[in-house]
Formats: structure tokens, C-alpha cells, sequence
């Protein structure tokens, strides 16, 4: 296996190294593409929950190579395949009682486990999805991104006709927003970046929100003065979490979501006052198969976004000049790498 590995903050190397194939029930997977997130720019910068050295690129896609001997999961040889970005420990109290998708200590591609910036990877059979001829390769590096917010929904209980106030207009906020409004609920999308907020309106989002001081007043008016029983702070955002929490209305939900978790401060004072819940949402672990689904009925549109791309033999390079110029803007932090 040959690929790139970031040996420790801020330090990229070539690495080429021996993967065993000798699993009852995996298979080997040719990489195609892969993608690198924000948090994989910021593994790349210095974060002390990644272990190094890490293969980068949280997400990628691919096509099988080979099979275990007298294995019967249905894959075949030259069958496209989205690996999972997230795979259960299997070591943890939730794992051993059988519930993977409460695993307690997630190994996490690009971060604790190696990522798919390289050239091939061997996994097991239930951590692998075929990817149907309706899904792209480009939509389908998005995959983990829709999984995510298909279980924020789930997660949230979000109902049609139900308001829903997202906090952050990233990719993910973008897609969040997309997704409410397939399930018939009324998305309000809020940020700081009016490019972010132009992406938004481009998706169909027709309540786009600046954050300013009436920003609180704008939400009552829409919701008739109940202000949102459902809102979702998306953790990749810049925007103060105290605006999650005063755009909720009494006992309402509010999700914090997104691959990264940054050191937050939650104003509890409000939380009390309103007695809201609070849940955390970080991987999309469980709703993979169903956001293949979604992408092929075209629930979200990744075409919205122009992400850089560049062959793997410029992909040093690019991550690190990448790296220095990390901002808020929805593409930030996102980088596409042709492996073949």
C-alpha cells in the first residue's frame, strides 16, 4: 500500500507498507478518490485527539480489487464501493452488547484510524456500501456528509411542517437544510458569511437569516413568536453557541453536529431558564445505506460546490498551502485528490 501519512503536526511523508489480506469476510478496495475535510487540516496542523503518524482523507471511494476466499456478502471484483468512514472498536461496553451504533470509542478515518489518501485498503464486508449507478463518484464523497444529518433528523425527530433553525451555513448546515425541506419541514438557515448564505439560497432555502442583533426577533416573527422546538448547531461553524440556545424556544432540542468537536462554552444559563435538550451528533454511523438512498433521489445537490482538485502527486503541496489559508466559507478545508 503507498500513500501519504502526516508523520506528526504539520509534517507530510511518503508511505508504502504491507496490509494483510487474509480476513474470512473482507475486501480489497482500489482507492479512486478521496476526500480531505476540515478536520483533516486541522489532524494535519496539530490536534490531540488524532494518533500519528495518520493516513489523512476522512472520506473516499473506490472499486473492489478482490475478495476473501468463499465470501458471500454479493461483492464483485470491479464493483464501486463507498468505504465507511467510521467503524466500530468492537472493544467498548456498547460493542459487546451488540450495539455498534452506540460504540463508544469510534475508530475515525484521518483522525485515530488511517484515512484513504492511498492507493488501496483492505476492510471488512459490513464496512463497505455498493454504490448504485445513480450516484456519481463526485456525490458520492458526500455520503458521510448526508448520513450525518439524516441522523441529526432522526436524532431530533424532526416533523413535517416543523420549524428547524440551523446554526452554520457549511456544507453540512447547507445539506441539513436541504434535507429538512425533502422531509417537508421548514428549514431557517443562519450565518455570519454571505457566501455561505448565497449557497443556501442556491439550494433552495428560502429562509436565510444574517446574524445580527435582530437576528432573535427575525426567528419569532417567523416561527409566531414561539421561536424553533428544533435547532442544530453545526460544531464546524465560527458563530457563537449562544445563538443556538436564544433561537430555541422553551423545552425545544437543540443538536450540536459535525465531524469535529472543538472546545465549545455552553451558556447553561439559558439552557436552564428555557430547560432545553441537549444532543451530539459526530459521525454518520448507522445512515450510510440510507444516504446513498437519499443522494440517488436527489435529496441534497453536492454540485452546488466547486472543491478543489488535484492528482495525488500534488497533494503535499496542496494540503499545506491549503492548511495556511483555512476560513469559514462552506468549501474551506476541503480538498478532492484523484488517486487513479
Amino acid at each position: 500500500m503507498d500513500g501519504i501519512q502526516i508523520t506528526e503536526p504539520k509534517k507530510l511523508s511518503a508511505i508504502s507498507k504491507t496490509e494483510n489480506f487474509d480476513s474470512i469476510d473482507s475486501a480489497k478496495v482500489i482507492i479512486t478518490k478521496a476526500l480531505l475535510l476540515r478536520e483533516d487540516f486541522i489532524t494535519f496542523l496539530g490536534d490531540e485527539r488524532a494518533v500519528y503518524p495518520v493516513i489523512p482523507a476522512r472520506i473516499g471511494i473506490g472499486k473492489i480489487s478482490a475478495v476473501s476466499a468463499g465470501d458471500n456478502s454479493g461483492f464483485e471484483r470491479g464493483n464501486r464501493v463507498f468505504p465507511h468512514p467510521e467503524t466500530a472498536c468492537g472493544k467498548c461496553f456498547e460493542c459487546f452488547q451488540g450495539d455498534k451504533n452506540n460504540c463508544s470509542d469510534f475508530n475515525i478515518a484521518g483522525k485515530n484510524a488511517d484515512g484513504f489518501l492511498r492507493d488501496f485498503v483492505v476492510l471488512e464486508n459490513e464496512d463497505i456500501s455498493l454504490l448504485p449507478p445513480s450516484v456519481n463518484d463526485y456525490t458520492a464523497l458526500f455520503i458521510d456528509h448526508v448520513a450525518m444529518c439524516d441522523k441529526v433528523i432522526d436524532q431530533i425527530k424532526l416533523s413535517k411542517g416543523e420549524y428547524v433553525v440551523i446554526v452554520g451555513g457549511d456544507v453540512l448546515g447547507i445539506f441539513m437544510a436541504q434535507l429538512a425541506m425533502y422531509y417537508q419541514a421548514v428549514p431557517i438557515l443562519v450565518d455570519n458569511n454571505q457566501k455561505n448564505i448565497e449557497y443556501a439560497k442556491r439550494a433552495g432555502v428560502y429562509y436565510t437569516l444574517f446574524a445580527d442583533n435582530k437576528l432573535e426577533k427575525s426567528v419569532a416573527e417567523l416561527t409566531g413568536a414561539r421561536l424553533a422546538k428544533k435547532v442544530v448547531y453545526m460544531t464546524g461553524s465560527n458563530l457563537n453557541s449562544d445563538i443556538a440556545l436564544k433561537l430555541a424556544g422553551e423545552h425545544a432540542t437543540v443538536c450540536f453536529a459535525g465531524f469535529g468537536t472543538p472546545s465549545l462554552r455552553v451558556n447553561f444559563n439559558i439552557a436552564l431558564i428555557k430547560q432545553l435538550n441537549f444532543i451530539c451528533v459526530t459521525n454518520g454511523y448507522g445512515n450510510i445505506d440510507s444516504a446513498i438512498n437519499l443522494l440517488s433521489n436527489g435529496a441534497c445537490n453536492p454540485t452546488l460546490f466547486n472543491i478543489p482538485t488535484v492528482k495525488q502527486t500534488q497533494a503535499m503541496e496542496k494540503i499545506k498551502e491549503m492548511a495556511s489559508t483555512l476560513n469559514y466559507d462552506a468549501e474551506s478545508g476541503m480538498l478532492i485528490v484523484d488517486i487513479l
